[in-house]
Order: C-alpha cells, then sequence, then structure tokens
C-alpha cells in the first residue's frame, strides 16, 4: 500500500511539474474555439526548426514561473512552424520575415501587437503585459499615430513597441524623437528616458548631452544604468576609431576601461584592444596583450576567449589568412575556452576550427566530434554545420 501511495504521490508531482511552462494548443482552429469561449487573445509563437534564438527562449524564458503563469492566465498559446502545415500560409498572411516572431492576435485574426527576437524573460513578460493593455498594444499605439499624436511620451512609447519587431518604423520614429527634444527638454526624467533608449554614441545629440551631464540624472536612474549607458556609448565611440585610424584619440578612450577598478570594464579593454590590434595588423601587440589576458582578465572567461579566438582566425573552415603567430594565439585562447566550459557547442566548434586551420587534426577531430554532439541538443542548422565542420577535419 505504502509503494502504491509513493507511485500515486510521484505521478501527481511529475504531472504538476509538466505543466510548469507555457500550453499550447496544436491548431489554429483548436486555438480560436478557446479563445472564443474564454474571450481572450491568441498568443503565436512563430518559429522555425533551425532558429537558435527559438530554442534559447524555450529553455530559458518560457519555463519561467512569472512567465507560463502569466501567458498561460491571460492567452490562448499557439505555437508554429512557419516552415510547415498552416505555418507556410500563416507566415504570408503576417509577414513574418525573423525567427522568433511574436504575434497577439483576436478570434478574428487581426494583430494587436507584435514583437520578435530572443529576449530575457522580464521583456518577454512586458511585451504580454503590453499586448493585454488596449491602449498600448501596437494596434492601438498606430491608430493614435495615423490620427496625429505627435507628443513625445507617446512617440517614445511608440518607439519602444516597435523597436523589436518593426525597426524600419521605430527607426522613423526614433528620428522624429531625436528632432524634437530641447535642451532643456533633455533634462528632466523623460530626457533620461529617451537618452537611456536612443543615445547611439557619445558624440551624437543624445549621447553628446548624457556625457556632459551625467549627475543631472541621478534622480532618475540607478547608478548600473548610467554606468552601462557611458560604456556603451564609449565603446560605440571607440569602434568608429578603429576605422579612422586615429590612434591617439582611441588609447586616450581606451584608459577609462583599462584603468578602472571594475573587472568587466576591464576585460572590455582588452576585447577592443585587441580588435584594434588585430584591424591594424599589429601582431606583436596582439600577441603581448592576449599572451598577458590569458594570465589575468579573461582567464577564467570563456566566453570572451572563444570570441577572440574566433575573431583572429577568421572563424571559417580552413580559413589560411591569420598570420602564424595570431593563430598560435587564437589556439591558446580556444583551448583554454575548452578547458574552462567543455560542454558548450560554440567552444568546442570554435576550438575545432582554429585547429583545423593549424592542421592540428588529432584536436581538430576531438572537438569536432563533441562539437557534433553538443549540436544534437541545438537546431537542425547547427546540426548541418556542425557535420560539415567534422567532415572537413576528417578529410585532412
Amino acid at each position: 500500500m505504502k509503494n502504491i501511495f509513493t507511485f500515486l504521490f510521484l505521478f501527481v508531482a511529475i504531472g504538476s511539474y509538466a505543466q510548469e511552462e507555457i500550453h499550447f494548443n496544436s491548431s489554429w482552429s483548436e486555438a480560436k474555439e478557446k479563445a472564443i469561449q474564454s474571450k481572450k487573445l491568441i498568443f503565436i509563437d512563430c518559429y522555425t526548426s533551425w532558429c537558435a534564438p527559438c530554442k534559447w527562449m524555450e529553455k530559458n524564458v518560457f519555463i519561467q514561473p512569472a512567465v507560463y503563469k502569466y501567458y498561460n492566465d491571460n492567452f490562448v498559446n499557439l505555437k508554429v512552424d512557419m516552415e510547415k502545415g498552416e505555418g507556410i500560409e500563416m507566415r504570408k498572411k503576417y509577414n513574418v520575415q525573423s525567427f522568433p516572431t511574436y504575434l497577439f492576435v483576436n478570434t478574428a485574426g487581426d494583430v494587436v501587437h507584435r514583437t520578435a527576437s530572443k529576449m530575457e524573460a522580464e521583456a518577454f513578460l512586458a511585451e504580454a503585459k503590453r499586448a493585454t493593455d488596449p491602449k498600448r498594444n501596437t494596434a492601438a499605439l498606430k491608430d493614435k499615430f495615423d490620427k496625429g499624436a505627435r507628443d513625445l511620451p507617446f512617440l517614445l512609447d511608440y518607439y519602444l513597441a516597435l523597436e523589436r519587431a518593426d525597426r524600419n518604423t521605430a527607426n522613423q520614429i526614433s528620428a522624429e524623437i531625436v528632432a524634437k527634444v530641447t535642451e532643456p527638454g533633455l533634462n528632466t526624467e523623460l530626457g533620461w528616458k529617451i537618452i537611456k533608449a536612443l543615445a547611439r554614441t557619445e558624440s551624437d545629440k543624445l549621447g553628446a548631452h548624457f556625457m556632459a551631464n551625467q549627475q543631472a540624472y541621478n534622480s532618475w536612474s540607478k547608478l548600473e544604468d548610467r554606468e552601462q549607458l557611458k560604456d556603451r556609448l564609449i565603446t560605440s565611440a571607440m569602434y568608429g576609431l578603429m576605422r579612422t585610424g586615429d590612434e591617439q584619440v582611441f588609447m586616450d578612450k581606451l584608459a577609462y576601461f583599462k584603468k578602472s577598478d571594475k573587472i568587466g570594464r576591464k576585460k572590455q579593454g582588452v576585447m577592443l584592444e585587441a580588435e584594434y590590434y588585430l584591424e591594424k595588423g599589429r601582431t606583436d601587440d596582439y600577441v603581448k596583450l592576449t599572451t598577458a589576458a590569458l594570465k589575468n582578465e579573461l582567464k577564467d572567461d570563456s566566453e570572451k576567449l572563444s570570441f577572440l579566438a574566433r575573431r583572429a582566425s577568421g572563424g571559417k573552415i580552413g580559413n589560411d589568412q591569420a598570420s602564424p603567430a595570431i593563430l598560435q594565439q587564437a589556439y591558446l585562447m580556444a583551448k583554454r575556452a575548452v578547458v574552462l566550459d567543455p560542454e558548450e557547442y560554440s567552444i568546442q566548434s570554435t576550438f575545432a576550427y582554429v585547429c583545423l586551420a593549424m592542421k592540428k587534426k588529432p584536436e581538430a577531430l576531438v572537438a569536432a566530434k563533441k562539437s557534433r554532439e553538443l549540436a544534437d541538443a541545438e537546431t537542425s542548422k547547427i546540426q548541418k554545420l556542425a557535420q560539415e565542420l567534422l567532415d572537413k577535419v576528417e578529410a585532412l
């Protein structure tokens, strides 16, 4: 009897656990019928089998309690592969161009809100709440815009609603906001929100104003947000300097990162300096910098080490454009990244690419086989790339 109760308890527990995710219906007709009965909107997850961000959202966001509870309580949910079955016509009807795209539609099939792309749980939940707000979803905002609304709070809200799903229109709205906002208007809470959303570099209208008046925003923002914005603006400016070749200005700005006591900034400094030397073909400086970083700032950062290795080697199968010294650094960084994070597909594949370029077949084969194994948990497109890599290594 005790065993029976134990079994029943486990059965119920497993059943309860299985419900802890967004519940998706099997077809449009089923979802529509339930939506009519419940008077809810239909949430449509537009995906493809090869979409890596779609898989990431499933694994990291859809399973969050706050997310699945809100979506299950407020929507009838439908998941549709845009390359199969009814998804093919649905893709045409709703002009779905990127994946994932998220549609919130009424029972007539009209879109009341649209968003897209990989995002964190907080942002995904915010999109759902916007969709259920009849004054703030994209359909309502578009109607208001078409009727002539142009005040700055409205324009900013409209921009934020469009930025993920309609970049062209969002950019037009952004330009209108920047042209309209005055300098006194930037010294307000709304001004901070505009700057945070739309500033791109420290030299554009919004970025320059922020850099000159940083303390003015203490009342309306967190220090962390201001610091992140400052880092972003300076980084953007430095990438521009890489193209213009003004080394002295670049190095002066680089000091902001290198002399910081924050490890995140120090790491960013290494990444920027490495990119600069790579772009300028300064092999000795690149080797010296990355050798030191392997022992210090980046010694435990598998993601950044792998990224640098990929950039240095060109990230292509059999790439032979990088110099032997640069390739050797790529090899050392990629190998360290594998030691730190051996179960990450992108890290194993990067090491395999670098070893392939250096014709180190034994190591390349181990990494390529491991990346092919890890690719089974990814999309079909990644599996294809992993198999292509393995084939190249085996043919070496």
